[in-house]
């Protein structure tokens, strides 16, 4: 059994934790029906109401294990993560994006006694097909409230890189991911760019060398530069190009703050500049 929308809305507005702690069948039809409705369109019920006391309940350890890794399993399937993925501008989205959420609370509440290395490398692969396949980046939409696909799947790609199991020869695979949503051909207008750096702080603290991230920033730029040679200012090298600038303006800062580095710093400066001069030297 589980609840209704309004009922649940009603359960969540007046929840007891007492209730949560000593009633496991209310418990298990509570949960079940936060995961029926994760996609709700009611941004109250969605976003205030079940995404934070997901978090709150994963947070307190308030739900039994087994019963927190069959919602993780959940959130994984076709009819969470995936479903009606490529879609762009529909209700879908939401299903989608608050799923990849319940997914970094519980990665970054697992301390690897439960998803182990090889667990590990299994969602990996999930995550990253995720970002790879989604389509409906658009951040705000009115009536509705947060979609925020791409940010809620940064802090996906996060928790990834933060869990004890992770494996820094998959850095590879994580910088890709976030090159591959930097070049969706889409302008990002929500700090999605704030989001995705946090995947680049956690790699860094988990020992990721300079150099490399040295290499993808101009690798990342190559990339640019050379769909400018071969299209011209076409809209999706612009939204690209735009995407890269304001990521790697906020890259600086944040480096600067965390990780003064000067050849990183200079590096990124560089790429700045060379993007500046492209497109208002001759105007």
């Amino acid at each position: 059994m589980v609840f209704k929308e309004e009922t649940l809305k009603h359960e969540l507005l007046t929840i007891e934790e007492k209730k949560i702690l000593e009633d496991e069948t209310f418990r298990d039809t509570l949960i079940d029906s936060m995961m029926k409705h994760i996609g709700s369109t009611d941004p109250i019920l969605r976003d205030n109401l079940i995404y934070s006391n997901f978090a709150k309940f994963i947070n307190s350890g308030f739900i039994p294990q087994s019963k927190v890794h069959n919602m993780l399993e959940i959130c994984l399937d076709e009819r969470h993560l995936f479903y009606k993925i490529g879609e762009e501008r529909t209700d879908s989205v939401f299903t989608r994006s608050f799923s990849s959420l319940v997914v970094a609370l519980i990665l970054a509440n697992d301390d690897g006694r439960y998803i182990d290395s090889i667990r590990l490398l299994e969602i990996k692969t999930v995550i990253l097909e995720y970002l790879d396949k989604e389509m409906d980046t658009r951040g705000f939409v009115k009536n509705k409230g947060w979609a925020h696909s791409i940010a809620h799947g940064a802090d996906m790609l996060s928790a990834l890189v933060s869990h004890a199991h992770f494996e820094i020869n998959l850095l590879t695979d994580v910088l890709k991911a976030i090159k591959t949503c930097l070049l969706k051909e889409v302008v990002y207008q929500d700090e999605e760019d704030e989001r995705l750096i946090f995947a680049i702080v956690a790699l860094l603290e988990q020992g990721m060398e300079t150099q490399v991230l040295i290499s993808w920033i101009k690798d990342l730029s190559y990339i640019l530069k050379k769909e400018y040679i071969n299209h011209g200012q076409t809209k999706p090298f612009y939204q690209n190009k735009m995407n890269v600038t304001i990521f790697l303006k906020s890259l600086y800062f944040r480096m600067k703050l965390l990780n003064p580095d000067l050849e990183l710093l200079d590096c990124i400066e560089h790429e700045i500049y060379y993007w500046f001069k492209e497109s208002y030297s001759q105007g």
